[in-house]
């Protein structure tokens, strides 16, 4: 390994909304367990701020949903999240096993739209009415649990984040006329990352490795 004392015993991390929060607990208490030594100053940033503080030097590295062609960033994908319908517990389509954009489209829809995925907005675009009155958009995960819970609609979110919400009184269908995925992608300057940046990434890509095997 290489000589700890020689390098920065820090690390800038900036994260966008909407990155999955199970991965990243793994990979923070990973990170945490074999370099606790290290201190790691977090920024919850937009996707655009982020690179910006990349380029700019300000962050060290970025986890967020979009990916870069800069050549000035080096882009790694990491984890892939499937999106799903989000529904209350009494609904009338909770007999059906599995959806898809069109059985949705008489129900309120809401959208957090950190969860960038750029297939199932434009389904949701192509298949709505013109006037949009059902597709309402959300600043958060929670306020989308929410609104669905209390039966007002259903809810379009990554399949662990509904998991997770199933004691909120929300239950889960899978959308069959994707794929709709949200991809977590790790960035940082292209050629200047220190040796705790690369071991970071390298336990990053071992935590997503772990997912898709």
């Amino acid at each position: 390994m290489d000589n700890l004392t020689s390098q920065p015993a820090h690390l800038r991390l900036a994260i966008a909304p909407g990155v999955s929060s199970s991965q990243l607990s793994v990979l923070l208490a990973l990170q945490r367990a074999e370099e606790p030594e290290v201190s790691i100053a977090f920024f919850e940033v937009a996707g655009d701020e982020l690179l910006d503080g990349l380029r700019e030097g300000r962050y060290d590295v970025g986890l967020s949903l979009q990916g870069s062609s800069d050549p000035a960033i080096q882009t790694q994908p990491l984890w892939i999240e499937h999106m799903a319908v989000a529904m209350p517990l009494r609904f009338p389509l909770l007999d059906q096993a599995s959806l898809t954009i069109a059985d949705l489209q008489d129900y309120p829809i809401f959208r957090w739209r950190a969860e960038t995925c750029s297939l199932l907005d434009h389904r949701l675009l192509s298949h709505l009415p013109a006037d949009q009155q059902n597709l309402q958009y959300v600043t958060s995960f929670e306020l989308m649990a929410l609104w669905v819970s209390a039966g007002y609609g259903v809810g379009l979110s990554a399949q662990s984040r509904i998991k997770h919400a199933h004691g909120w009184g929300i239950s889960m269908r899978a959308l069959d006329d994707g794929p709709y995925e949200i991809v977590t992608h790790l960035h940082r300057p292209q050629g200047q990352a220190n040796s705790v940046s690369e071991r970071f990434e390298r336990r990053a890509l071992q935590i997503a490795k772990s997912v898709t095997s």
